[in-house]
């Protein structure tokens, strides 16, 4: 992982924060419990990221075709929030929402924006706010020209419902929960996650997307730098294929435990893996193991 700079280091709405070296930091209204950071990726680029509150989220500001589209619109609550954070950098309103998924942290604000905006998912998405208006299968494209957005659906993993947002232009990506950071993944089963499914969509995910060097996850600590304050934690293509190769070596594992006798507790005590990813966070690592069980045992008996 790297550290991400930013022309515009912090904005923060809603309560007052400190900027990066550098920077200014803007308050917008009365200081109040609900406050988002925003960093803009690249100087002069009409991308930003908007922390807190939920999941990540991506304002991208078109100005020729005079419209916001979002990523992710944060948990119930949060919706005003995120309007006044973007007010800050464009008088344009936000026309488009996408979300990721369906997960409250990342879809429940979506009833909160102006009623006329279009709501984007993939059609399993589950547990938004509000049904999407737009759903698709595989692909869809978005805007044109720099701003140009193209979506990904590669199949189950956090959620069955789980979108890659890619910037070709600008080399972007926003992937969303797929991606735990450095920590086995949080897998939904009971909304179409999968933790048998995970490494191939993950491989499908690395394979088939190119020319991205930037990628923002759904979630990601600041962590506590001295003398830094508002840097943006993000991602490269390579830490992405790292993760593809943990799910697929994770997964090996568990079969490797199951061909041995061993129930889901005794192998997630016993779980071993490569020494490249000794420093992931296994805080996941048993729910994980047994959902991967369940599938693997629903797989061997079913009628042939």
């Amino acid at each position: 992982m790297r550290w991400g700079t930013a022309a515009c280091p912090l904005v923060a709405v809603g309560a007052l924060a400190l900027g990066g070296p550098g920077g200014v930091a803007i308050a917008a209204g009365q200081p109040a419990a609900k406050t988002v950071r925003m960093h803009s990726l690249s100087p002069g680029d009409t991308v930003y990221v908007l922390l807190d509150g939920g999941g990540h989220s991506l304002a991208v500001v078109d100005e020729d075709r005079g419209e916001v589209v979002l990523v992710d619109a944060k948990s119930a609550g949060w919706g005003q929030t995120v309007m006044d954070a973007v007010a800050l950098v464009t008088e344009l309103p936000v026309t488009t929402i996408i979300n990721t998924h369906g997960h409250a942290d990342h879809a429940g604000g979506n009833g909160e924006l102006p009623p006329t905006t279009r709501i984007i998912a993939h059609e399993n998405a589950a547990g938004a706010s509000g049904p999407p208006v737009t759903t698709f299968r595989d692909t869809l494209s978005l805007l044109d020209g720099p701003n140009r957005i193209e979506l990904y659906h590669f199949g189950p993993a956090h959620t069955g419902g789980d979108i890659v947002v890619v910037f070709p232009e600008k080399g972007v990506a926003h992937v969303g929960d797929l991606v735990n950071g450095k920590a086995a993944p949080v897998i939904d089963a009971a909304h179409g996650g999968s933790g048998v499914a995970y490494p191939e969509t993950l491989a499908r995910l690395a394979a088939e997307i190119d020319g991205v060097d930037t990628v923002i996850a759904g979630h990601g600590a600041m962590p506590p730098v001295p003398g830094v304050h508002g840097m943006l934690q993000t991602m490269t293509w390579a830490d992405v294929e790292e993760y593809a190769a943990f799910t697929r070596d994770f997964l090996a594992a568990v079969r490797e435990a199951m061909d041995a006798g061993l129930d889901a507790a005794e192998a997630a005590a016993a779980l071993r893996l490569p020494e490249r990813y000794a420093g992931y966070g296994m805080e996941q690592a048993e729910a994980n193991v047994r959902i991967i069980y369940d599938e693997l045992r629903a797989r061997r008996e079913a009628p042939q």
